[in-house]
């Protein structure tokens, strides 16, 4: 008798167990649209030379934060005459140094980047969003995320849904030229807004998830 009834606590319990969990997985799918395809993201500034030349002076350096306008580097440029004449390279925008590509005494390309910068208190979230589901995701949506860098999870808003394929932008775009077809599932780039700043260790291109409220 005791055996029967130890039997029946434990099926109510393993039957409770999967009901809370079957229930929690329902509630997921049904309410969220879900993606650990994402990452912290920003909008990358290059600074460049306007004009070939020799860099005769770098005025910065990683993670130096300069406003619009400060001086970069300096280069010796050929005017159009042909005669030399010295150059300042100012940064566009404001932004954080993140990557200097220049020395002083190399050449500079004319519109190759010689630093890369964020402005890292505008950084947001791009989250690939599988096609299948996109339907469900809307501007203006909350969103929970969930940062490598963070221990708190974070709030956010969908700020901006992509109207083409992460792919279409690929350097390497897929073809069929020997009529052979693969089909391969598609993801939709979404851009999420913080509600608020994450921490100084959090900085574009770290992971992220996302669950984006359907309702």
């Amino acid at each position: 008798m005791k055996k029967m009834v130890l039997i029946n606590v434990i099926t109510i319990v393993v039957l409770v167990i999967i009901g809370v969990v079957g229930f929690h997985f329902y509630n997921q799918a049904t309410s969220y649209v879900s993606t650990d395809n994402a990452k912290v993201d920003g909008e990358q500034i290059k600074v460049s030379a306007p004009a070939s030349g020799e860099i005769k002076s770098l005025d910065i350096k990683n993670n130096e934060k300069l406003s619009e306008g400060d001086k970069v580097a300096e280069i010796a440029a050929k005017g159009e005459e042909g005669q030399a004449q010295n150059m300042d390279i100012k940064m566009p925008k404001q932004g954080t140094i993140v990557k200097v590509d220049g020395m002083e005494g190399s050449m500079a390309q004319a519109g190759t980047p010689i630093a890369y910068a964020y402005n890292l208190d505008e950084t947001y979230v791009t989250a690939n969003v599988d096609e299948k589901d996109i339907a469900d995701v809307e501007e203006g949506k909350d969103v929970n995320i969930k940062l490598d860098g963070e221990e708190a999870e974070l709030k956010g808003k969908v700020k901006e849904v992509g109207k083409a394929t992460a792919s279409s932008f690929s350097l390497m775009p897929s073809s069929n030229s020997d009529g052979n077809y693969t089909k391969v599932s598609q993801v939709v780039p979404v851009k999420i807004s913080l509600d608020s700043k994450p921490s100084k260790n959090v900085v574009p291109g770290m992971n992220a998830e996302v669950k984006i409220h359907k309702n």
